[in-house]
Formats: C-alpha cells, structure tokens, sequence
C-alpha cells in the first residue's frame, strides 16, 4: 500500500475523501514544511487539540514521497506527577505512534522529556522545603516543563538550525486564549517568535477550529497507529475541567485541575477533574485527591513553616513565610508513602521513585538529618529495602563525634550519644530558623540536652 493509500485507507471507514476543513490544513501545513528546511516540531500534551495537530502533521508526512521528508518531532513533557491513569494513556500512545513511525520508516519521533532530578517536584517540595505551588509562586513550570523542553528544543536547533514550533492552541478554547493569541505579532508567513526559546517560531495550525471541528476530525477517522481515539474520549467523558496545553513558557496559565495536568497542582483551589474521575467511579483516585489538598492547605498554616527563606533571609524582614519546617518535611513524605499505600492496594503504582526518595534524604542530610529519615521511613512502607545508604553526613557525624570524644582530654565524661544530639538539634534549629535567630535557641538546646538525663530517647 503506498503513503496516499495508506492514508485515504483511514478515513471514514476506507471511503478516502478528506474532508474539506482537514484537506485545507494538511495543505497549509504541507506547505509549510516544504518551503523551509525548519524542523517541524509538535508540542502534544496528550489533549484533544494536540494530539489532533499532531496526528495532522504526522499524516501530512506520510502523503509525501520519501525523498521530501526529513526528521520530524513531537515534544511530549513528562512532570512525572501526571496522574497514574494518564500516564499509563500517554505512554501507551507514545509507544504506537514510535512503533509505526519505526516501522513504516515515516522520519518521526515523540521525544519524552523529564526534568532533571534537581528540578523534580517531590526533591523541592519534600527535599528542600518549598511550598506547594501558588498563583504567585509557580516555581514547579519551570523547572517540570519549561527547562527540559527547552533543553530539546535547543538541541534541535543546534542541529537543524531553527524550529517550528507546532501548537495545538485554538481561538475558540476560550475568551483568555483568543485574546492571547491575537495579542501574538504574527509574520507574512503567520508564525510568530516564541519568546522563551531562541532561533524558534510557532504555528498554530487549527486556531480556527471549533471544540467540534476536533472531536469530528478525532471520532472521524482512525490515526495511522495501532490505538484509535475511543480511550481519550472515554477520558474526556469522565473528567470534568479545562484542556491543558503544552507549556511552553510562564505567561501561559497552570494546568491544575486539567484532564491532563498534575495530579499535585496546588494552583487551584480544587482539582475538578481529579474529582470528576472519582466521581465517576474511578475511586482509587481518591487518596491522591486527598493527598493533593493536604499540601494545599499546609502551605497556608505558618506553624509548618520557617521563619526564614531559603536564601537566609528573616521572614520578619522581608515578609511572607519560608520553606517547610523540616519537621513538616518528614510529615509529607509519611502522608505521601500513605496516600501510595492505599492507592497500591487498589491496584495504582508507586507515586515516588526510589531515586527520588534518594534525593530527598541527599537534601535531608545537607539541611538537618544524620539518620536516613527518609529512607528509614520508606522502608516502613515496603520501600528501598535493597537500599543500606551511608550518607557522606552520616561519616561526617562520626568523624565530629569521635573527634570530639578523642580530645575529652579534661576527662569531661562527654556521651557520644549526647554530643550527636547536641549536633543534630543544633543543625534542624539552624534549618527551621536560619543564621539570624538560630544562636540563641542553639545555646539554649544544648543546655537543656546537656542537664537532661533522659536524652538519649530524644533522637
């Protein structure tokens, strides 16, 4: 069968007339491939809108003959706290469309990105103390979306000069989206610069589409993969809130509370769609759910908090609330490894990786933790029971202990046991009130530690 049969052979059961509005984008879409040697790139999210101009740009690719094709791209950004059931969706259609491109030598590849483990949710939330995401503090869209899109983006520039930049975007999304995109300065050949990655334009090829311009274009006619369009509209059917587009840059707005955002987005009061599938029967949701509103509301709770911010910075002076008491810290990661029992055991998968669980005790040993907190903790759960870690704090502590208890040269009678609590109160003290306020109540736990004879149990 050639590319054009291959083609036509999927539309409306084999009948092979494309019709009208999808024959006039494949064209314009189509010509623009042509007249430049851009590479073409699809932001896809796993949404109706962009998995509609993906599956577009992909057919586009199959009608031309070998020798006018070139590597073709879709970007799909991997938070790796999408929720469960959409991931399982997404990585599932991300595999048949590879397979088919691998297959049928169709130059085009869905690129998965991920952010770095610094940059990881669970290693700043739980690791470093910040607070669940606000409106005003979204510091989770750059470092899960923005920065390892960016990263590919560049890569594919380097190689292939520029990009365009495919998007799913469509007027009639909404009243906030059309006047968004009519603000775009737009060039004779209707792209217009993406403002947060270089040597990038952006083309929206359906922004004329309507909602049922879409679903008729998806239900109509069955991609060239082996998955049809029956799950994502299942998805649709079941949930409740908005679409969320592929984000590309911090003016766009979150994605929380979305078919196809984070299950851990705290920017909105309430995950609508979360709630939506548990509504409808899909009640092992419902531990993230609760999860997700925990975080919410223990951002807003100043006693969780500390006194100063990250940078060393009283709160006093500069206003607001700092990181996550450490305290707090090791509540969350409890609650998380609880909400992840509950999910398992109705048949969900683990909710944080055991790298993850690493990190979070690397930044635990930096800030106040000489025990494997975490680890210890996950351990209760089932969890990183292969895992016997000697952090470098844990041989730092030592070799302070045994220093110190190597020069009692006074024959003082130091505890070793005593000297470590003394060390381990003095560094959380330090991480929950900072360089300013921490002396004095330093002072004052060492003496309380030093005349207590029961000190021992309290670490």
């Amino acid at each position: 069968m050639t590319s054009k049969s291959l083609l036509k052979h999927h539309y409306y059961g084999g009948g092979g007339r494309l019709p009208p509005l999808v024959a006039h984008t494949i064209e314009d879409i189509k010509s623009k491939y042509l007249s430049s040697k851009r590479a073409f790139v699809v932001a896809f999210s796993g949404g109706k809108d962009s998995t509609c101009v993906l599956q577009l740009v992909y057919e586009m690719l199959v009608s031309l003959p070998q020798e006018q094709r070139r590597p073709t791209f879709a970007i799909a950004s991997n938070t790796l706290v999408e929720a469960p059931h959409i991931e399982r969706f997404l990585q599932s259609v991300i595999t048949s469309i590879n397979k088919h491109a691998r297959e049928n030598g169709i130059p085009f590849e869905v690129i998965e990105v991920a952010p770095e483990s610094k940059d990881e949710f669970w290693v700043n939330l739980i690791g470093k103390g910040y607070p669940s995401p606000t409106r005003t503090f979204r510091w989770c869209t750059d470092r899960l979306k923005i920065t390892p899109t960016k990263s590919t983006i560049a890569n594919i520039t380097h190689k292939f000069g520029s990009v365009l930049l495919c998007l799913g975007t469509r007027k009639q999304e909404s009243t906030n989206r059309k006047k968004s995109m009519e603000k775009r300065v737009l060039n004779e050949d209707g792209y217009s610069q993406h403002h947060e990655f270089p040597n990038t334009l952006t083309y929206s090829p359906i922004a004329q589409w309507s909602t049922d311009d879409v679903w008729g274009y998806l239900i109509g006619n069955k991609p060239l993969w082996d998955k049809d369009h029956s799950e994502l509209f299942a998805l649709y059917s079941k949930a409740s809130g908005d679409e969320c587009q592929f984000i590309t840059d911090l003016r766009q707005s979150s994605c929380g509370g979305s078919r196809f955002g984070c299950w851990v987005c705290t920017v909105v009061n309430e995950d609508k769609s979360l709630q939506g599938f548990i509504g409808n029967g899909e009640s092992h949701l419902k531990p993230l759910n609760e999860f997700r509103n925990f975080i919410k509301d223990l951002r807003e709770n100043p006693q969780s908090r500390a006194d100063y911010k990250r940078d060393g910075r009283a709160v006093y002076k500069v206003g607001g609330l700092g990181p996550f008491l450490s305290s707090t810290r090791i509540e969350i990661l409890h609650r998380l490894l609880e909400a992840e029992k509950d999910f398992k055991n109705n048949g969900g998968d683990n909710l944080i990786s055991d790298s993850q669980i690493l990190a979070i005790q690397e930044e635990w040993d930096k800030d106040f933790d000489f025990n494997d907190t975490a680890i210890n903790l996950a351990k209760e759960y089932n969890r990183m029971e292969k895992y016997e870690v000697k952090t470098q704090s844990n041989i730092l502590h030592k070799e302070i202990l045994e220093e110190i208890i190597a020069n009692d040269s006074e024959n003082l009678g130091l505890d070793s046991q005593k000297v470590e609590n003394v060390i381990a109160k003095s560094i959380e003290i330090f991480n929950d009130n900072g360089k300013t306020n921490a002396n004095r109540k330093i002072k004052q736990e060492i003496e309380k530690i030093l005349d207590d004879k029961t000190s021992k149990s309290q670490f």
